[in-house]
């Protein structure tokens, strides 16, 4: 310290030596920067202009809503830039085309995420694997047992499971007796039965504790895993240990889930599989422990996948339509009239979609205008590749902005306007795969139950309209349209609503 203080002395430190090393340091930092910028070859993506040094665009993102700021960018840029903050480098992808380009590509089919994978002993499933034969052959085997399990038209269809849980619905609504009530954990619950019907067997009442502390913990984790997958919605500094919570949720859900295929093991019937369970347990027997893509701990991982997949997203949607249908009172109306015009008393089925066209048409725009994955699992680039005629170095990551195809304009004119006749022809029929629609993803990895998705949606739906009138309760404030993520799906701001039989 004596040698300091000498120091000091001999060097005395005044303000306008500190005013030159900030001028300094600033200048360093401009430099660097712009010496990057300069180097950067014409074929990669451009890089958003601005940003603070060493946070770079994560204050921008953070200032305002970053969905919206994508959009932004993606308008005054293109469809690919870049964006970095301090824990790198992601380049976001937006519109149409550019999105169906990397889909569709082999080389941007990796759909992971480092730390998740690394917290969460992930890549043993179907949704975050990464893409290769092991992936394929564990899809073609959830694709082939979900047909015979009756996710399909026809005979055997698993649509009197659905509409067996649109009647306990509807049960559960007229409970409430048109008093008000937040219609979005109903919604989930029946969602999550279907489910269970598909991979239990069974059902779950209503009020079941362990259903509720299963959906509980499915909600933490989504939470959790949405703060790494997702790092423009959530972001948390590491601290500690950031995966502690990840972990936590992960390994009760293995738990539940084994608890489940330790019962099917003890009375299985290799003649007569009843769900998705069995059908494993019976290909694991058929491998006779030579398999490469499918083990027990591989079960554990895909069955988690079905009910993050398929619970968390359809009640979101669901629950977005009824919000739409208080808020837009005359399609409600509409949708009743052709309910009541094509069905009467008869329960909806599969059968009544072509009948019901401005049905089916105000489920899409509700799937459009609110998009619950806006923000699509972040791809990984396998190798160098071309994009939109810009190069992609291998290992970038990527961000799909799905939220700019569902909202562009040019494609759907006011798109913040909820207006089913954009998915009607002239003739009043349905607009079969529009355009700049892609509430499913595409490509390689489209979502693997958008067929028993497109069921529950339906059936619940049009059960829940058929049946009753939904409306604001007496002086409530009108609902928000701005969404919250609460778990992987982007849902509406919590809201009650009183429902009325008709």
């Amino acid at each position: 310290m004596a040698h300091v203080l000498t120091l000091l002395e001999h060097f005395p430190f005044t303000f306008l030596d500190a005013c030159t090393v900030l001028v300094f340091v600033v200048t360093f930092v401009i430099a660097v920067r712009v010496l990057v910028k300069t180097k950067r070859p014409g074929t990669l993506p451009p890089l958003v202009p601005g940003g603070w040094p060493l946070l770079h665009h994560l204050p921008t993102l953070f200032r305002t809503d970053s969905r919206l700021q994508l959009d932004k960018w993606a308008r005054e840029i293109g469809d690919v830039y870049h964006v970095r903050f301090f824990r790198g480098e992601l380049c976001v992808v937006s519109g149409y085309e550019a999105l169906k380009e990397m889909m569709e590509k082999e080389e941007f089919s990796t759909r992971n995420d480092d730390n998740v994978l690394a917290a969460t002993e992930g890549g043993q499933d179907i949704l975050l694997a990464p893409y290769g034969e092991v992936f394929k052959e564990r899809r073609r085997f959830a694709t082939s047992v979900f047909r015979r399990l009756g996710v399909k038209m026809g005979r055997g269809s698993i649509q009197d499971r659905i509409q067996e849980e649109a009647c306990y619905i509807c049960v559960k609504i007229s409970g409430y007796g048109e008093q008000p009530f937040d219609v979005s954990a109903d919604l989930t619950t029946a969602a999550g039965n279907i489910i269970c019907a598909l991979v239990f067997g069974k059902r779950f009442d209503y009020g079941d504790t362990r259903f509720q502390h299963l959906q509980t913990t499915m909600k933490n984790l989504g939470a959790e895993m949405v703060k790494w997958i997702y790092p423009f919605v959530t972001y948390i500094p590491k601290v500690q240990d950031p995966f502690k919570g990840l972990r936590f949720h992960a390994k009760k859900l293995h738990q539940f889930i084994r608890e489940e295929i330790d019962r099917h093991r003890l009375n299985l019937d290799p003649e007569n599989p009843r769900d998705f369970i069995d059908y494993c347990l019976l290909q694991l027997a058929r491998q006779d422990g030579s398999g490469t893509w499918l083990n027990e701990d591989n079960m554990v991982y895909i069955i988690l996948d079905l009910f993050i997949a398929g619970t968390d997203t359809t009640a979101a949607t669901l629950t977005w339509a009824l919000l739409y249908m208080i808020l837009y009172p005359d399609v409600q109306q509409k949708v009743q009239a052709e309910l009541d015009s094509v069905l009467g008393a008869t329960k909806p089925s599969l059968a009544h979609r072509d009948q019901l066209p401005f049905t089916t048409a105000t489920i899409m725009e509700a799937q459009r205008i609110r998009h619950v994955v806006p923000l699509m699992f972040g791809r990984k680039a396998a190798k160098l590749t071309s994009l939109r005629g810009f190069d992609i170095a291998e290992g970038t990551f990527l961000i799909p902005n799905l939220r700019s195809v569902h909202m562009d304009p040019a494609a759907w004119p006011d798109p913040e306007v909820f207006d089913p006749s954009r998915f009607l022809d002239g003739d009043g029929k349905v607009v079969n795969n529009p355009p700049s629609f892609l509430p499913f993803s595409t490509g390689r990895r489209n979502c693997l139950g958008e067929q028993l998705a497109k069921m529950e949606l339906f059936l619940l739906f049009s059960t829940i309209l058929q049946h009753f009138a939904l409306k604001l309760p007496e002086g409530a404030p009108t609902p928000s349209t701005e969404g919250t993520f609460k778990s992987l799906s982007m849902g509406p701001a919590p809201f009650q609503l009183c429902a009325v039989p008709r």
